[in-house]
């Protein structure tokens, strides 16, 4: 009867399994694919207007003012592309920002005394290639491309009298930034960013021809615009 017993009871045993596998680790975060975007934050940069041409001919090439600081807000999207290869993320981003970004200055002698010259952008646009290195769900990237900007460049007479031009202006940017991946679903993912650009859109001509109203002369300029941006966005990234 005792032997009877153990058969059983050594069966059930051998039925348990003796190692149980880990569950599988999950995939590593990818990079790759395309996203869009919101972003803000601020932009500083300067500005000066020189003569270009004038009544006076002596004038031209003189500084009409001092260069002069720009500061302002500005918020807009994004949309761009990655891929990752290895540890290194290839990309292409476009960004467009409204902009309150602008300042004024007094003319100097031998300009008329009490007028004011103003520069001010309404919209940025950058078109940039980033090349990054991911460390998992962490990008650190460079960033380099092209810049456009609108610019109202305005001119009030010491009588209040009061003229603007609008451009747009087309220079260069570059920067760097980071990025995390902050939450991840099948269908995509959210990351948040931070990054800084530099743009320049060197020299560009205003008020030509010189315009004269109601007595008062407003000669054609050469203004000259650099713009320093600091802003913060969130992506989704989508899983295609």
């Amino acid at each position: 009867m005792v032997g009877v017993g153990l058969v059983p009871a050594l069966a059930a045993d051998l039925s348990t399994p003796l190692y149980k596998a880990p569950p599988a680790a999950p995939p590593p975060f990818s990079w790759t694919g395309c996203y869009v975007g919101v972003e803000g934050g601020g932009a500083w940069g300067q500005s000066q207007h020189v003569a270009a041409t004038a009544t006076k001919p002596a004038t031209v090439g003189l500084p009409i003012t001092v260069r002069f600081n720009l500061a302002g807000a500005l918020a807009g999207g994004t949309v761009g592309c990655n891929y990752q290869i290895s540890s290194m993320v290839l990309g292409v981003e476009n960004d467009l920002s409204w902009t309150n970004k602008g300042a004024s200055s007094p003319d100097m002698p031998p300009f008329s005394r009490g007028a004011i010259s103003s520069t001010n952008e309404k919209w940025i646009d950058t078109l940039r290639g980033r090349v990054g290195w991911a460390w998992d769900r962490f990008i650190v990237y460079g960033t380099a491309g092209a810049a456009f900007t609108g610019v109202d460049v305005g001119v009030c007479s010491p009588t209040a009298i009061c003229i603007s031009d609008s451009r747009t202006r087309t220079g260069w940017s570059a920067g760097v930034g980071g990025e995390w991946a902050v939450w991840t679903v099948p269908a995509g993912s959210a990351t948040l960013k931070i990054e800084y650009l530099h743009a320049d859109f060197g020299t560009g001509l205003f008020v030509s021809p010189p315009v004269v109203v109601a007595g008062n002369t407003f000669n054609s300029r050469n203004v000259r615009l650099t713009d320093d941006i600091v802003r913060a966005g969130l992506n989704w990234k989508f899983n295609w």
